[in-house]
């Protein structure tokens, strides 16, 4: 074999051997990426599983007495109340204020709206791929039940549900009466966020029965923004 051949063998398996590396980088770069994902995923998860852990402490903490409790020290909001979904068992912590931080950890009651039992309507919002994905499956004539931090429970009856705009909602938060609404972006399905809500109605139910309310005045319109 001729120096030129082997010259010309050599610089062949150099170019080999870089693309080798290329080709092996390429995976290592891949695979890394696809722990990275994996990796991110269980972080999430935990994260979303551990605050849950310590939204319900906090909570425990206000049921006794503790005025400040926050789930933690940095928190922008507070616990407030514990929303149940009787017939279908699903339960979820109710957060102090529909901020971006609040909403992203639970449902959380809008500021500007009063707090459950109280007259006129209570409007309690979550994500719909998240807290409030169970939604959809509340029928008309379920019990919907609210603890609040001071210890008080509460019972509301669902009504209709209805689909509207988030700032054509309909709510009227000085509505007569003692009502709830449970809010959440519509479709249920979407992958963007639209301007359409779901809204699903409750009044609240005492001892007797049914209690009596007066129509709800639906001129108000109290918007419902981004969940």
């Amino acid at each position: 074999m001729s120096d030129q051949d082997t010259e010309g063998r050599a610089g062949f398996l150099a170019r080999l051997n870089a693309l080798e590396t290329v080709v092996l980088a390429g995976i290592l770069l891949v695979a890394l990426a696809g722990v990275m994902l994996v990796g991110k995923g269980f972080y999430m998860k935990a994260k979303a599983e551990v605050s849950q852990v310590l939204l319900k402490r906090s909570f425990a903490a206000q049921l006794h007495g503790e005025t400040n409790a926050k789930p933690w020290p940095w928190a922008d909001f507070s616990t407030e109340a514990e929303i149940t979904a009787l017939r279908i068992g699903k339960t979820a912590v109710v957060l102090s204020g529909a901020s971006g931080e609040a909403l992203a950890f639970g449902p959380a009651r809008l500021a500007n709206t009063p707090a459950p039992g109280e007259p006129g309507t209570s409007v309690i919002a979550a994500h719909r791929d998240t807290h409030f994905r169970w939604l959809k499956d509340v029928k008309q004539g379920d019990l919907l039940v609210i603890t609040r931090k001071d210890g008080t429970n509460l019972t509301f009856r669902a009504g209709t549900s209805r689909i509207a705009r988030w700032d054509e909602s309909g709510i009227n938060a000085d509505a007569p009466g003692r009502n709830l609404a449970l809010a959440t972006c519509w479709p249920f399905d979407a992958t963007e966020q639209g301007p359409l809500r779901y809204i699903v109605n409750a009044e609240l139910v005492d001892d007797a029965g049914p209690s009596t309310l007066a129509a709800q005045d639906m001129s108000g319109k109290l918007p419902v923004k981004s969940f």
